[in-house]
């Protein structure tokens, strides 16, 4: 039994090719020929030519069994709606079917906040993000009655401090390990719109156990209260703190600045007028409304040029806007 080698035409004109096995060239053509193809030359096969086919057909069968393990993975897991949140400010939304901390990256089909696909698929790397929320919304309006992915942490309580000041709380979903380079963090209030976190570490300035970071918060309310040799704080300076605390700035803003009738030279007024100012900026920047979190930074330079937060975000989001106008499509 021989080996041929053929070229050959099928009725649409379409060109293909192939190897047969027969015992002479008149059995390789009517073979050929029974598949509806016409050929156009034919030859013995060569052993570089067999083993190149057979290489070929391997490349198949393994394109065909990473495909047939894709399409059990999409049916094993459905798509996760993420929240991607860079170092440098940018934040996209989009949906993947998993997450693999121990990958280099992920892609991510991009959509816009309102939901809507944009046909876009971006390729993420770990390195360059803050932390990636899977979410039940990407504006924060959910239907509480609908069922969400549940997950059950095995880890301890975690308080994680971020480079740009955020502070997030949670139980990490495996037991902690300081060596890893992202981890889990899974909410503590579950009706909040995030699900889970992949806090990537190197864009964390600490990690706190509660203990550590309660002691913390005591500390930094000693040194402030002993900032300019003030007294007893004032009754709109204690709630200011209460609503900072609850991340309700606007109104801890409000609060701070009627202290400072009472306390006008006030160096630590000064300082949480500053940090609160600093947070309202980094809401705007959560809504992408760049224009008011860049006046926002821009606000606080001009009370404050060295603050080096301020400034690194304030450049950021000059890039972000810069960019923004760009996309945009000329008239």
């Amino acid at each position: 039994m021989a080996r041929f080698e053929y070229k050959a035409m099928d009725s649409a004109g379409n060109e293909t090719s192939g190897i047969v096995e027969a015992e002479t060239e008149n059995d390789a053509l009517n073979q050929i020929g029974r598949q509806g193809l016409y050929v156009t030359s034919i030859h013995k096969a060569h052993l570089g030519t067999m083993l190149r086919q057979r290489w070929n057909e391997q490349k198949e069968l393994r394109r065909k069994y990473a495909e047939q393990r894709r399409a059990e993975t999409r049916r094993k897991h459905p798509r996760q709606r993420l929240v991607v949140r860079y170092k440098d400010g940018q934040i996209r939304y989009g949906v993947c079917f998993a997450l693999n901390p121990r990958e280099t990256g992920f892609h991510l089909d991009a959509m816009t906040r309102e939901g809507t696909a944009t046909g876009e698929t971006i390729q993420v790397r770990f390195n360059d993000l803050k932390a990636v929320f899977q979410v039940k919304s990407f504006d924060g309006h959910f239907d509480s009655h609908q069922k969400y992915p549940e997950y059950h942490p095995e880890g301890g309580e975690r308080v994680c401090e971020f480079q740009d000041g955020e502070i997030v709380r949670g139980f990490t979903l495996q037991p902690y390990n300081t060596e890893d380079q992202r981890f889990f963090l899974i909410p503590d209030d579950s009706s909040s719109n995030n699900i889970s976190m992949l806090i990537e570490r190197s864009a964390l300035a600490h990690v706190y156990t509660p203990e550590e970071y309660e002691a913390k918060r005591l500390r930094d309310i000693e040194e402030r209260s002993k900032d300019d040799g003030a007294g007893d704080m004032t009754h709109e300076e204690s709630m200011g703190d209460f609503y900072f605390e609850t991340r309700n700035y606007p109104a801890a803003l409000e609060q701070y600045k009627a202290a400072t009738k009472a306390q006008p030279r006030s160096n630590r007024l000064r300082k949480k007028i500053l940090a609160t100012e600093y947070n309202i900026a980094v809401q705007f920047i959560k809504r992408r409304d760049y224009e008011k979190a860049l006046a926002g930074m821009q606000k606080i330079l001009e009370a404050d040029p060295s603050n080096p937060h301020a400034r690194k975000k304030a450049s950021q989001l000059r890039r972000i806007i810069e960019k923004e106008k760009h996309r945009q499509p000329s008239e």
